[in-house]
């Protein structure tokens, strides 16, 4: 799927590919390496991305932290061509935050 070069696109159809499944698991081994974490994944909960020199992806991700389930949203760049990626951002979704996302995603 091809974007306008700095927009941001939702990308429906690809949350549970091997690729967008293979970025979230780097996403929460990266956060887990420099921040002595255990966050475990559990699924990828949207996606949207971002054709620049690369490729961004915007992810929003459930992992358990200790059995409790939380919200990530995490900015991953990628040059496949090159085979890099870089975590740029990683934060904790708010709780109501959370309340917002799942009243928009039940409706």
């Amino acid at each position: 799927m091809a974007g306008i070069c700095g927009g941001i696109f939702d990308s429906p159809g690809t949350m549970n590919s091997v690729e967008t499944i293979s970025l979230a698991r780097f996403v929460i081994e990266e956060h887990n390496k420099k921040h002595n974490g255990l966050l475990e994944f559990v699924r990828v909960v949207n996606e949207k991305r971002q054709v620049v020199a690369g490729m961004n992806h915007f992810l929003t991700i459930e992992a358990t932290d200790a059995g409790k389930k939380k919200l990530f949203e995490a900015t991953v760049y990628v040059r496949a061509w090159e085979n890099f990626k870089e975590l740029s951002e990683f934060k904790e979704v708010k709780s109501t935050e959370v309340q917002e996302f799942k009243h928009v995603a039940d409706s």
